[in-house]
């Protein structure tokens, strides 16, 4: 089980993330579900593994939106 972690600009503010997911596509499509705004803001995210070990995500999440990856 990943984690993603964080926080994304919205219009009144950052709003922080903290969702867990079997992948971080999985992660991603939580969060666009809730808010459509998701991944088009500034933003900073990071994801853990079950070892652990953190990476930060947040110009491949943007990627990841605009249909790159």
């Amino acid at each position: 089980m990943l984690r993603l972690t964080g926080w994304y600009e919205t219009e009144y503010g950052a709003n922080m993330v903290d969702v867990q997911g079997n992948s971080l596509y999985a992660c991603v499509q939580h969060c666009m579900l809730e808010d459509e705004d998701f991944g088009h803001t500034d933003m900073e995210l990071e994801i853990f593994g079950e070892d652990g070990v953190s990476k930060d995500v947040t110009m491949f999440i943007h990627r990841m939106i605009r249909n790159e990856v």
